[in-house]
């Protein structure tokens, strides 16, 4: 298997998660309701990036959503990883995040600093009407990840 399939295939998901909102434009989200967004959001990003760092998948996919969960087993988080750290290394941090909605998503968009890279989109997928915030997509993205 190319080392690539699976991050095309996160890729991929998130398309047709984005998709699912058909021809709804994303609008950002400020102010009280950003805010309340960013409280569920920021410890399932940092829970997320921990595992992420320390390889360790069930950490990692804590908050997965079950269709996420499916698109991204074991044997594709390790595949991930590797491909993220080979070009960028390890998370270190994260400035505040933009929050935007498109149809029935939540998207919460953070710029982080890996050990080579800064500024690496980290974008988390939401769904509006799901009270356990579960995530519905996730991708990281980057010039020297998209190369």
């Amino acid at each position: 298997m190319n080392p690539r399939t699976p991050f095309l295939a996160a890729l991929i998901l998130l398309l047709a998660v984005s998709a699912c909102g058909c021809m709804d434009r994303e609008s950002v989200i400020t102010g009280e309701e950003a805010a309340q967004v960013v409280t569920y959001a920021d410890p399932i990003a940092e829970n997320l990036l921990a595992g992420f760092n320390e390889g360790n998948y069930t950490e990692y996919s804590r908050d997965f959503g079950p269709e996420l969960r499916r698109e991204l087993d074991e044997a594709s988080f390790e595949q991930n990883r590797e491909f993220i750290t080979s070009r960028v290394g390890l998370y270190e941090s994260r400035r505040d995040p933009a929050v935007t909605e498109t149809g029935v998503h939540i998207t919460v968009t953070y710029r982080a600093k890996f050990e080579q890279e800064d500024g690496v989109a980290i974008r988390l997928v939401f769904r509006k009407d799901d009270e356990s915030h579960r995530l519905q997509g996730l991708w990281f993205n980057s010039p020297k990840l998209r190369s």
